[in-house]
């Protein structure tokens, strides 16, 4: 009994406790894309920013004031997706850094190596404390029956555009961009 009771503490003292962040406190270190989002999601929710959306369909255009922001989600989308720390694509991208010594920004440009990955580029241009001012990704595909493009920007606290291009074989093209604008709330809603 004295063993088993000897070996269990010194399996407890052998473990490494990592420390949990204070509360308010962001946890500094990696952050997938995916939950970078979520972050800016819940900080743009808290700042009561007004979302205008400009959607033009095969040049057709149409705009909206947008009073509910739960379906930012669905705008952020495509840039959730653009997740490239995933296991799969570990040598599928050259990665290029450039630091900007006067802002004291760097911008991180991820390439594909030439395959079919998604996204095909990736540019995050990142501030000082390590949030993202400026994403852009790009992805396409096309092979004999199908193309398809898409272009994501994003402008920390300004804006959103999703532009997509789609062609299937025998069928006319479509385009669809869609414009979120970011604005601080005139009237309370």
């Amino acid at each position: 009994m004295r063993r088993l009771l000897f070996c269990l503490v010194i399996t407890i003292a052998g473990c490494k406790m990592e420390p949990q962040p204070a509360a308010g406190q962001k946890a500094s270190g990696y952050r997938t894309l995916n939950n970078y989002h979520w972050e800016e999601i819940t900080q743009l929710k808290e700042q009561q920013l007004g979302v205008t959306k400009i959607v033009r369909i095969n040049g057709e255009t149409d705009s909206v004031k947008v009073k509910d922001s739960a379906a930012l989600a669905s705008l952020f989308r495509p840039l959730m997706d653009a997740d490239i720390s995933k296991p799969s694509l570990a040598d599928a991208y050259n990665r290029d850094t450039i630091a900007d010594q006067f802002r004291m920004d760097t911008t991180f440009i991820f390439r594909s190596k030439g395959k079919q990955t998604h996204p095909y580029q990736l540019i995050l241009d990142v501030d000082r404390q390590g949030r993202i001012r400026s994403a852009q990704a790009t992805t396409f595909t096309t092979n004999l029956m199908y193309e398809f493009r898409q272009e994501v920007v994003y402008e920390r606290n300004k804006q959103l555009r999703v532009h997509t291009f789609q062609k299937i074989i025998f069928m006319k093209p479509e385009s669809l961009e869609v414009l979120t604008l970011f604005h601080p709330l005139t009237d309370k809603i």
